[in-house]
């Protein structure tokens, strides 16, 4: 085993960083350095860009948190059980949540994992970080679920465009709405995923896990409008950029892009503050609202848990607030 780097290279006293930089690209630090520390190779190993990105931010705001510049010059095979105690202290009075907390932990663990894998850390040390529990709580759900006059109304803003973005923007919010859609999966989306006999889309999610999502008839129809009036049949992506003009691309869309259609015909059409992960939650609601079994609705989401679900349900606040309007003094 190589010799192990010293404990005094980490302070014992820890100090939130004043500038905690978030590199846009997750990957960057990695293709640009000759050789890969332990957060680097754990960030590789992840399953998604988008997982890639997040660790990466977090790992780099725990760098800065021990006093370095970066998670590329951050001393990990160093790190000690007493170390990981204290960032999730200093964390937690931060105000992360609890959720945020554990995944900062859980990008902890990983490194250590490759720190022990390059033997820059001792098992004993690696064992002992692996015990380290997870933070205990919870916090109110974010988000909600669309009224179906905001649905509606979504819908009449983009059918009274007359360009190109239009049915574009129409057949996209529909498919989240219909089928329960990330944004990275129906960005993801190419004209291929297309099933026309099964009226289903090919949906490749988390993990990397290929799924079936059957789309209803008004969603199917407001697809065919767009590809059969304004896309094309060509390949590639299904949902693509528009430039000025009606210019239409074969570009795949980005996820902010989404957010951006989202936010501008929410603005257009008068409705309340929404994201685009609201789509997906009304979409779970809709379904157990009709009697649909959480088995179902969690595998029509691409769920792994059955609990992670049932963190979509909004129906619970709206019974909660008309048992609470039923009381009297």
């Amino acid at each position: 085993m190589t010799d192990l780097t010293d404990d005094s290279q980490l302070p014992r006293a820890l100090h939130l960083s004043s500038a905690q930089s978030q590199d846009a690209f997750a990957l960057a630090a990695i293709n640009d350095s000759p050789s890969l520390n332990p957060a680097q190779a754990y960030l590789i190993g992840l399953s998604s860009a988008a997982s890639r990105q997040t660790m990466h931010s977090f790992l780099n705001i725990v760098a800065g948190m021990l006093s370095f510049s970066s998670l590329q010059s951050c001393a990990w095979g160093s790190l000690r059980r007493h170390h990981i105690r204290g960032l999730l202290e200093m964390l937690s009075v931060s105000g992360r949540a609890p959720a945020t907390i554990n995944t900062y932990l859980s990008a902890l663990k990983g490194t250590a994992r490759e720190a022990w894998m390059m033997k820059q850390m001792d098992t004993e040390s690696y064992q002992q970080i692996l015990a380290v529990r997870a933070v205990r709580g919870s916090r109110l759900t974010r988000g909600r679920a669309l009224g179906a006059e905001e649905i509606h109304a979504l819908f009449r803003c983009c059918e009274q465009d007359a360009g190109c973005k239009g049915p574009r923007d129409a057949a996209m919010l529909a498919v989240m709405l219909g089928c329960g859609l990330r944004r990275s999966e129906v960005i993801g989306l190419d004209y291929a995923s297309l099933l026309h006999q099964e009226q289903a889309l090919r949906v490749r999610g988390k993990g990397n896990k290929e799924r079936l999502a059957f789309v209803p008839d008004s969603v199917w129809r407001r697809i065919r409008i767009w590809t059969e009036t304004v896309r094309g049949e060509g390949d590639g992506p299904l949902f693509t950029r528009i430039r000025a003009g009606d210019d239409v691309t074969f570009q795949r869309m980005t996820p902010q892009a989404v957010y951006h259609i989202l936010n501008q015909r929410r603005a257009e059409s008068g409705i309340e503050e929404c994201a685009p992960h609201d789509l997906r939650r009304t979409f779970a609601s809709m379904m157990l609202d009709n009697g649909e079994d959480l088995i179902i609705v969690r595998d029509a989401m691409g769920h792994a848990s059955v609990t992670t679900t049932q963190k979509y349900d909004r129906r619970g606040d709206e019974r909660l607030r008309k048992a609470a309007d039923k009381l009297r003094f």
